[in-house]
């Protein structure tokens, strides 16, 4: 006597095709949105790292109780990239420190123009400045030196170091200022250039 036959529980060829069809449409109405909060994120990290680097110069030049210099200029391995590093008076790396003494900004988010960034004009006001007009960082590289209480030597002034990723517009701009006395502020300014400081 055969047996009964059990049906195999499983899905249909249309219902998979139907499945990855829907996944599909997913991916690509989500990918666009991915790649611009990753570009955002890829800046708004090189305008921290930026700050990181400009923080820790002034801290060693506290521990160090002497003058210390944070010198950025293009990269020798790659002109399109920025290098930030610690050096003393005299010009000589510090030692010691390993590689927290030097950063890279690449194509993500490296330096720009003041210029470039809508709404530059805008940001004293929003960052509360009063009258004072920041000195913009050149894209071409410079020193920032801090004395042995870690305020700002050279260039005086409140500095501002603009950040953007040309590749991609979208992502806006970000603003790395040193106050004087070495407080640091981060901003970032859409394409209407809306300023706000990050947190």
């Amino acid at each position: 006597m055969p047996l009964p036959t059990r049906r195999q529980a499983g899905f249909s060829l249309t219902e998979l095709v139907v499945a990855l069809l829907v996944a599909v449409i997913l991916l690509a109405v989500s990918m666009p949105l991915f790649l611009r909060a990753y570009r955002w994120y890829q800046l708004t990290n090189a305008a921290h790292q930026m700050a990181d680097i400009l923080r820790l110069t002034r801290y060693q030049a506290i521990r160090l109780n002497k003058q210390v210099n944070c010198v950025v200029q293009p990269y020798a391995a790659d002109p399109t990239m920025m290098s930030a590093s610690m050096t003393d008076a005299s010009g000589n790396p510090l030692t010691g420190m390993g590689a927290a003494t030097t950063i890279l900004l690449g194509s993500a988010g490296n330096l720009v123009a003041s210029g470039s960034v809508p709404g530059s004009s805008s940001l004293p006001a929003s960052a509360n400045l009063g009258s004072t007009v920041p000195v913009s960082f050149p894209p071409t590289g410079g020193t920032i030196q801090f004395d042995a209480r870690g305020a700002v030597i050279a260039p005086p002034g409140v500095n501002i170091f603009c950040l953007a990723n040309p590749g991609a517009p979208d992502a806006g701009y970000r603003a790395v200022l040193l106050m004087p006395a070495g407080s640091i502020q981060i901003w970032s300014v859409d394409s209407s250039g809306d300023w706000e400081e990050q947190r």
